[in-house]
């Protein structure tokens, strides 16, 4: 079939191949803001999906009177900080569950001035956990939140969090961080 003497099917890869140039450039364009990845630390007996390449560090703090050895392993993407801390259950620290998560989900509170932030009860990768859920306001006066779990799992306390600078999180982000959370053996 002929269209104003050109053939078809001339036509139609002209137009393929604009189209596919036009898209490379616009893909070129624009870079996605969150490069999921399944990053797992089995030294600390989990596996997360991080938006970014993570970072891993451990300090003692000072939390309640108990010097707690903490393992941080956190992304930061667009003003979002996404993190899974981990405290090893030994020694004094065996019996001081309840009051490490105390001391925990106030430090993140503080962080964002939300004063003392309301833990609820509920299951999450079939374990009891709890939950924190906070609005608060950065330095600046801007709005912020955190979204929190704490739970204890073969002898070690883990926190997962998702902050950031915003009255309220996508629900899509959020679902894909905790989502991409699970323990060993669960």
């Amino acid at each position: 079939m002929m269209f104003t003497g050109v053939p078809l099917h001339r036509i139609f890869l002209q137009l393929s191949v604009w189209v596919c140039a036009a898209s490379m450039f616009l893909l070129s364009a624009c870079s996605p803001a969150f490069n999921w990845r399944v990053v797992p630390n089995p030294d600390s007996g989990y596996t997360a999906t991080f938006p970014d390449k993570p970072a891993l560090v451990t300090r003692t703090l000072d939390l309640a009177n108990l010097k707690v050895p903490l393992t941080l392993q956190a992304a930061q993407v667009n003003g979002l900080y996404f993190a899974v801390g981990t405290v090893p259950l030994e020694g004094n620290l065996k019996t001081q569950q309840t009051l490490l998560v105390e001391a925990l989900s106030l430090a993140l509170a503080n962080n964002i001035q939300a004063g003392k932030p309301a833990l609820a009860n509920t299951t999450w990768l079939g374990l009891p956990v709890l939950d924190m859920d906070s609005r608060g306001k950065t330095a600046k006066g801007g709005a912020a939140f955190v979204k929190a779990r704490f739970f204890e799992h073969k002898g070690r306390l883990f926190e997962v969090i998702v902050m950031g600078e915003a009255e309220q999180p996508d629900p899509s982000v959020v679902a894909q961080w905790f989502n991409g959370f699970s323990v060993g053996g669960r």
